[in-house]
């Protein structure tokens, strides 16, 4: 298994905040039904969703638990573009809840009000297979648990670092986003929401911003100094 198309893969789920749900539909016989859903990622890069149970898609995951989740970023040419099919079960989260929703709401802050004030629970994905290309010719069939990778912050570590960047750190945010992603920031809108072993999340409005580490990180230490280098690279 070519371990350059699994951390593609990856950084490609990691990259987008959105997919399209495919299910099997209830209504209609089985028929594939699909839905844009926002997503982010548990502690093994999996994605975890924040449905509605009045939702067309929640009712055929109650009725069948199968479905796919395609993810692709935007482009001007679809087919030379990476894209990638997750394939799996997708069942109401049960366990670390509390955590998990925690990160959602940082990924997505106006859907706190839509759990508080809605019928909506979340969920999980279960991986069975994963379809990634690459682009012309770079087609993989990815085994679930070789594309699983546990994230070393997960919890409180990735709270701390991320409140800890926005409230001390906005200037390196915006630094970040103008001199590595060549981004005008004219809204002071800008938030990390997640970081892991790869590299970190960064929305500016509601557009997610993927920065990948170098080389993977293991702890808070190693967090610090790769992104005090960052800074120091940037204003160099």
């Amino acid at each position: 298994m070519s371990i350059e198309a699994i951390h593609d893969a990856r950084e490609l789920v990691n990259a987008v905040s959105f997919g399209v749900l495919a299910t099997l539909s209830e209504k209609l016989d089985g028929f594939p039904f699909g839905s844009v859903v926002p997503y982010c990622l548990d502690h093994e890069g999996a994605p975890i969703f924040l449905i509605s149970t009045i939702a067309e898609h929640t009712k055929n995951l109650t009725a069948d638990s199968r479905c796919s989740l395609t993810i692709l970023r935007e482009s001007d040419d679809v087919q030379s573009n990476g894209r990638i099919c997750l394939i799996g079960h997708v069942e109401r989260l049960s366990d670390d809840v509390e955590t998990l929703a925690e990160k959602y709401y940082r990924h997505f802050p106006k859907s706190r009000q839509y759990h508080e004030a809605h019928n909506f629970s979340f969920y999980h994905m279960k991986l069975t297979a994963i379809r990634y290309i690459g682009g012309f010719g770079q087609i993989h069939w990815l085994e679930p648990n070789d594309f699983y990778l546990m994230n070393p912050f997960h919890g409180k570590n990735e709270a701390y670092i991320v409140n800890h960047m926005n409230e001390d750190h906005q200037a390196d945010l915006k630094l970040y986003c103008e001199h590595y992603k060549q981004m005008t920031i004219k809204e002071e809108n800008i938030r990390m929401a997640g970081v892991d072993t790869n590299g970190f999340d960064v929305f500016v409005g509601d557009k997610k911003v993927r920065f990948a580490f170098d080389s993977p990180i293991q702890n808070t230490k190693e967090a610090r100094e790769r992104l005090v280098a960052l800074s120091k690279a940037a204003k160099r």
